[in-house]
């Protein structure tokens, strides 16, 4: 059987070599990790605009140096078919004619049946006429519902495309300083293209190094001995001189080192 200091000295050879392969192990990670940047000193935020959609670049409202507010205007693709989907939509959803013609007509046909109860109830009308008035409400009804659920597609419609139309503008997304212009008038601009680089002195860019944490095996966990209140007599710190143990000791979170 093993001496105790041969199985703590066991213990120690074995921490060693997980601190070491958790060490290895994040180094690793951090070179395969895309886009991550793990050196240099922190510096000026970059912003990158990129296109929205794909189009080609009709107007360029900036150059490289310019300084540049929130939300102003840097550029767009072209707008034609864009905006003609838009003014079609709009002009769709705000067409209500044939909404209200189902609705008056609707109303009508309640008033039909209503009149129609009251002759029956007069008994100067047969119940196969408040039947076929009954029909026709309930027709005038679902007309009149689906017309309503048209204009809720044409609401959703109407807002696709206006998305769409606002997707093909360059807008600056802070205050800053155009650095790069990376498309020109007349070119061709793929959807998720760089379009331009600016960047903000009042903003500050941090390392990704400077915010990894330190690996968990590193941090060495004692647990502090604990003492059974059963186990101690009452008069144990009388007996012996020592202080009495309060009844919290039990519950004693560890020390952490």
């Amino acid at each position: 059987m093993p001496s105790p200091m041969h199985f703590l000295c066991l213990v120690a050879v074995f921490i060693t070599f997980a601190t070491q392969m958790s060490g290895q192990e994040r180094a690793a990670s951090k070179e395969a990790a895309p886009g991550r940047v793990d050196s240099g000193p922190p510096g000026k935020a970059l912003e990158v605009i990129r296109a929205k959609r794909a189009g080609t670049l009709i107007a360029l409202f900036v150059k490289p140096g310019d300084v540049v507010s929130k939300n102003q205007l840097l550029g767009h693709t072209e707008l034609d078919a864009a905006k003609l989907n838009v003014d079609m939509a709009r002009a769709n959803l705000e067409a209500t004619g044939t909404l209200d013609q189902m609705f008056w007509q609707y109303q009508a046909l309640i008033t039909t049946r209503e009149e129609v109860e009251e002759a029956v109830h007069k008994r100067t009308a047969p119940k196969s006429r408040l039947q076929y008035a009954i029909a026709m409400e309930n027709w005038a009804k679902g007309q009149y519902q689906a017309q309503q659920e048209i204009k809720k597609v044409q609401q959703i419609n109407y807002e696709h495309c206006q998305l769409e139309y606002d997707a093909r503008f360059f807008h600056s997304p802070i205050d800053g300083v155009i650095t790069e212009v990376k498309v020109a008038v007349a070119q061709a601009v793929s959807l998720g293209a760089v379009a331009f680089t600016l960047t903000n002195d009042t903003r500050v860019s941090i390392p990704a190094a400077a915010l990894v944490m330190p690996d968990a095996a590193a941090l060495q966990v004692e647990k502090s001995p604990t003492v059974e209140k059963s186990s101690v007599p009452a008069n144990a710190g009388e007996a012996t001189g020592m202080p009495k143990l309060s009844g919290g000791s039990r519950n004693q979170q560890p020390a952490v080192r």
